[in-house]
């Protein structure tokens, strides 16, 4: 297996509950009423999202490196994290000529 480490962005509703989602993997958002929980429920729904990707033959959904994110924390963001999803190692990496997403 291989893995590979996904940003996670942390809100804050002002209701007191937690959102975090997955940027790179647009439609993976999930709220809970702590942090912790947030991002274990999201590290779930992003392997899935994932896996049904490839399982549907398209490649892992691409990811950003943290120069990429905007440098300055939104409004309701309170922090942000990495998540692992593992998948094989041949789903990881494209095959010949390596043609590799910017």
């Amino acid at each position: 297996m291989y893995r590979i480490w996904y940003w996670a962005m942390i809100d804050r509703e002002s209701d007191g509950r937690v959102v975090a989602s997955v940027p790179d993997l647009e439609d993976v958002a999930v709220s809970a009423s702590s942090e912790k929980d947030a991002l274990a429920h999201l590290t779930v729904l992003a392997a899935e999202r994932v896996r049904a990707a490839v399982e549907g033959g398209q490649r892992v959904p691409g990811r950003r490196h943290f120069t990429e994110l905007p440098s300055r924390f939104r409004t309701k963001e309170i922090g942000r994290a990495i998540i692992p999803v593992e998948v094989e190692r041949t789903a990881a990496w494209p095959a010949p000529p390596f043609e590799m997403s910017p």
